[in-house]
């Protein structure tokens, strides 16, 4: 799925999940990671470990370790963006250079209703409006506006080092194009330093949501 979303620059490994679990799949620095992890969370870790190292291999970086950052986001290798996700069996890692790239997120969520209170939660009135003003009108739009907030927040905390609130970006999505743009409130623009617009790209695919976001150099 994220092949087709990703820039230019980019690389992808993805796929099924699978049953293996354990520390033999991982580096000595990263089992430390999931000391007292219940199964499901082993795999998900393992997997995106295993596909993260893959999609390295392409940028000529083999055998790296990928150790988790205070808010459990991976550590990448100096000089690399890259961004793990996966949902229910399923798991892609994207990586790339920096000074190629910018900045990297992606996210993979079910193409399920959010609900009411979490759709509170996650968007904007002016959100809600415009997602239900999209067609086909059986998609779960906001579904969409959240992923795409998480592959931006995947994306803005390598840079920033802070967390950003739902309501701090405002996501318009472009059902045509399977692009989407999001404008960042103003406290957000200042701990960016850059722009206020991220651009990025969704894919429906097999019960899946999938997004792409990249804060470029000028985060323009």
């Amino acid at each position: 799925m994220f092949e087709r979303l990703l820039p230019e620059g980019t690389v992808v490994a993805e796929g099924p999940i699978g049953e293996g679990g354990g520390h033999d799949a991982l580096l000595p620095e990263e089992r430390p990671l999931l000391a007292g992890a219940v199964a499901a969370r082993r795999r998900e870790f393992v997997a995106g470990r295993r596909y993260a190292r893959q999609a390295l291999a392409a940028l000529g970086l083999t055998g790296v370790a990928i150790p988790s950052g205070p808010g459990r986001e991976p550590r990448w290798p100096p000089g690399v963006t890259g961004s793990i996700t996966h949902c229910r069996g399923y798991c892609a890692a994207a990586v790339g250079w920096r000074r190629t790239v910018g900045s990297l997120g992606i996210d993979l969520e079910l193409e399920e209703s959010l609900g009411p209170d979490v759709e509170r939660l996650v968007c904007s009135p002016a959100e809600r409006r415009h997602a239900a003003r999209l067609r086909p009108s059986g998609v779960a739009w906001t579904t969409v506006v959240f992923s795409a907030k998480e592959s931006l927040y995947k994306a803005w905390f390598p840079l920033t080092g802070r967390w950003l609130d739902f309501h701090q970006a405002e996501v318009e999505i472009d059902p045509g194009r399977g692009a989407f743009v999001v404008s960042l409130t103003a406290p957000a623009r200042a701990a960016l330093g850059a722009g206020g617009r991220v651009h990025g790209r969704f894919l429906l695919e097999g019960g899946y949501v999938a997004t792409v976001a990249v804060i470029s150099g000028s985060g323009a």
